[in-house]
């Protein structure tokens, strides 16, 4: 081994350079790893000069350093690399290359951009971190100090501090284009997207003033019209907005910043089917997992998109192809457009709540709701003609871990799925046959595997699997209106079988829009087989889903057509007696909540739904009755939201107090997959009862008890709970508008709960 000298560690160093990733044989591991190496060779040597460059060198190759799931640890280490370079250089300014010296600040100011917009770091840390980095920046190093002001400009932005994020932009502009540190049109791009994320259009469109002048430069590959859709859309520039988006919308290799764009500019013009071409064209762009900030955005205008594709009747069944190459992926391929939207939906909101939290404002997520939520701009803005073939094609392509097509080996393969132990690796490989099948126009063996599906997805344990449930059974009744010689008596029984189960899931949690279950009915009515139940339950639901409508003529309509069939007496089992009260008491008809309820036994429990009706009816006695026989064992959301608001009403408090410890349960949600319908109502009597123990002086601590996902939590008391249950009312009840497509419930819920929202909502 050649002795260590300067010359020799310049070689090495040349040659780790030579394994950067792109190059041939290089790779991200090999480079770090090489890099590494040569770093320890300049520790070794002792020289300053090498040191500090090669200490820089390192912190570039850093960020080809693979982690898990965040960044901060390598991060953290290109961070502490730096300031060790940092500490050189402020010791001895004139020891060291210009260029490194540029190089040093430039990559200080990439890891505050990644801590400001990527994985994101708390906003009080950061600012700690850019005024140390200021103290060591002297003033004659220009550049450096505008990027550490651009980067608390940004931070500010994130926070929605915009009095102070204008001040810093004013005393930036008046500098003129960064001469370092930055990539100007980029540099501009940004400014012009922190501006249309703050709602201040027309300083985007000043932002961008420079570039669209030709003043700065733009590089071939930066589509940064994007940049100015949304402004100019929003100051009434149309023509321009629809030029922008028809000269970049099928490009290659746009950004995630890029593509959000484009899906928020066709959701907001009503040009749903072509945001659903650029949703097609961008899947890796889409931002499913929500890792960074970066991904919250885009994951933001794909869950609004896509709640404009549901409302507008366009939800259908397609498959998003799995990119991995693990031959063992239980992937599950087949999706819907509501079940992706809720996934972005969640994805972005949660994310955008921890950065909010971290920060102390709720600017981000009210933003980042707000783009969910966003109405068009324009009813209708008219685009030209496509300028490239759509991405969407007509049928998908084959399953990346079954690449088998012909029917031989797909039946095969649907054998060695249904062999499977676990449900999920069954379902997952199903669906496979099912995308092959599909793709390979084989109508017999979809069939097959799409019944094969349904003896999966039917369980009672089964109902997180709604969506795919309700999916399954649409998609065959739409194969039995092209292929009917494929349904046999045996089939249409077992297809029927699954409609009411699917139905009743759908309809009691979140899943697909309610306007593609309104279509479903639809499918399902002419269909009905005479002298079964089928109309029966076609227009039992059809009262159902008029209610979650909140249309009280629909719903007595459908009740009434309902009534009229001969079998509809049979009809009567306790919970769906039950289930038809709810539904009346949802839409405040407490006349034909009562009469329903008639048909319960005499002293059933389920009586206590009535609570808050018999109040209003001035039958307080009676209430009482019902609520002393019953509020010991009331269990479900709607009995236990009818007893929290009689509490509150009444003053019942100490035994408001007790349900609510016992049915903590109830209030233990994780995500929207299991906030039911019911939980609006609960949620609003925990608050009633929550804020009436505060008030009366009744508030104590107590410990949230285990759970099988949490360990037991001290520090709840009943006003951290009333705040917590109004906070993710906010949340969870714009979601069920977004699934019903109306604001009905919520208004109710709200109302309820004494009429504010939560700090999201």
């Amino acid at each position: 081994m050649a002795a260590l000298d300067r010359e020799e560690l310049r070689r090495r160093h040349k040659a780790a350079w030579r394994l950067e990733p792109g190059k041939p044989g290089g790779g991200k591991e090999v480079f770090v790893a090489a890099m590494e190496a040569v770093l320890a060779d300049a520790e070794a040597l002792g020289d300053p000069e090498a040191l500090f460059e090669v200490r820089i060198d390192y912190g570039y190759a850093l960020r080809s350093k693979s982690w898990k799931r965040r960044s901060q640890e390598v991060i953290g280490e290109e961070l502490g690399v730096l300031r060790k370079a940092l500490l050189m250089w402020h010791a001895e300014p004139h020891r060291y290359s210009p260029a490194h010296v540029t190089a040093m600040w430039t990559q200080f100011y990439n890891v505050l951009d990644w801590y400001i917009r990527m994985d994101v770091q708390p906003a009080d840390g950061v600012h700690r971190l850019i005024d140390e980095l200021e103290r060591y920046c002297p003033p004659e190093r220009r550049w450096s100090r505008y990027a550490l002001d651009d980067a608390r400009m940004d931070l500010e932005a994130r926070r929605g501090n915009v009095p102070e994020v204008e001040r810093l932009w004013r005393r930036l502009r008046v500098q003129g284009t960064p001469e370092e540190h930055f990539i100007p049109d980029g540099h501009a791009g940004g400014n012009a997207l922190m501006w249309t994320r703050l709602g201040r259009y027309d300083l985007a469109i000043e932002a961008m003033a420079p570039v669209v002048s030709g003043q700065i430069p733009v590089r071939e590959d930066n589509a940064y019209e994007t940049a100015l859709m949304m402004p100019y859309l929003h100051t009434g520039r149309l023509d321009e907005a629809v030029a922008a988006h028809q000269r970049t919308y099928a490009l290659r290799g746009l950004t995630y910043e890029d593509v959000a764009a484009h899906l928020e500019f066709c959701a907001r013009t009503g040009n749903e089917e072509r945001g659903l071409d650029v949703l097609h064209r961008n899947l890796g762009r889409i931002g499913i997992d929500c890792r960074y900030a970066v991904h919250m955005w885009t994951a933001a205008a794909a869950a609004l998109l896509c709640r404009r594709v549901c409302e507008a009747g366009l939800d259908r069944e397609w498959f998003w192809p799995c990119g991995c190459d693990d031959p063992d992926c239980d992937y599950l391929p087949l999706t819907t457009y509501a079940e992706i939207g809720a996934q972005l939906h969640w994805g972005a909101v949660n994310l955008a709540r921890e950065i909010g939290e971290m920060d102390g404002s709720t600017h981000l997520p009210e933003r980042v709701e707000a783009l969910i939520r966003a109405e068009p701009v324009v009813d209708r803005l008219e685009l030209p003609p496509p300028s490239a073939p759509p991405a969407r094609d007509a049928g998908p392509r084959l399953a990346a871990h079954l690449a088998v097509a012909d029917p031989g080996g797909l039946r095969r393969e649907l054998g060695r799925a249904r062999a499977a132990e676990s449900a999920r690796r069954r379902i997952s490989r199903t669906q496979q046959v099912v995308q092959n099948a599909v793709a390979a126009g084989a109508a017999d063996i979809v069939a097959d595997a799409r019944f094969a599906l349904l003896d999966d997805l039917l369980p009672e344990n089964r109902e997180r699997w709604r969506q795919h449930l309700f999916t399954t059974v649409e998609e065959l009744l739409r194969l039995h209106g092209e292929r009917p010689d494929l349904f046999g008596a045996e089939r249409l029984d077992a297809l029927w079988r699954a409609v009411p189960v699917a139905l009743d899931r759908v309809l009691a949690r979140p899943g697909p829009h309610l306007r593609r279950v309104r279509g479903l009915l639809d499918l399902l009515e002419p269909r009905c087989r005479p002298g079964t139940d089928d109309l029966c339950h076609v227009r039992w639901f059809r009262t159902e889903e008029a209610a979650r409508r909140g249309d009280p003529d629909a719903a007595r309509a459908a009740w009434a057509e309902f009534r009229a069939l001969p079998s509809a007496a049979a009809h009567t089992a306790r919970g769906r007696v039950a289930r038809g009260v709810r539904w009346w008491l949802d839409l405040g008809l407490d006349g034909e909540a009562f009469a329903a309820a008639a048909a319960l036994p005499p002293g059933d429990e389920r009586e206590d739904l009535l609570l808050p009706a018999l109040l209003r009816a001035g039958r307080a006695e009676r209430a009482r009755e019902v609520h002393e026989r019953s509020h010991l064992t009331a269990s479900g959301a709607a009995e236990v939201a009818a007893h929290l608001l009689y509490c509150a009403e009444t003053g019942a408090l100490e035994h408001g107090r007790d349900m609510l410890l016992r049915v903590l349960g109830l209030f233990h949600i994780t995500d929207d997959e299991d906030w039911e319908f019911d939980l609006l109502r609960a949620y609003a009597g925990a608050i009633r009862v929550g804020e009436a123990l505060v008030a009366a002086g009744l508030d104590e601590p107590w410990t949230w008890p285990a759970d099988a996902c949490c360990e037991p939590e001290d520090g709840w008391s009943f006003a951290r709970m009333a705040a917590s249950c109004r906070d993710y009312l906010g949340v969870y009840a714009r979601r069920w508008e977004d699934v019903l497509g109306t604001a009905y419930h919520t208004r109710a819920a709200f109302g309820l709960a004494g009429g504010r929202a939560g700090k999201s909502g």
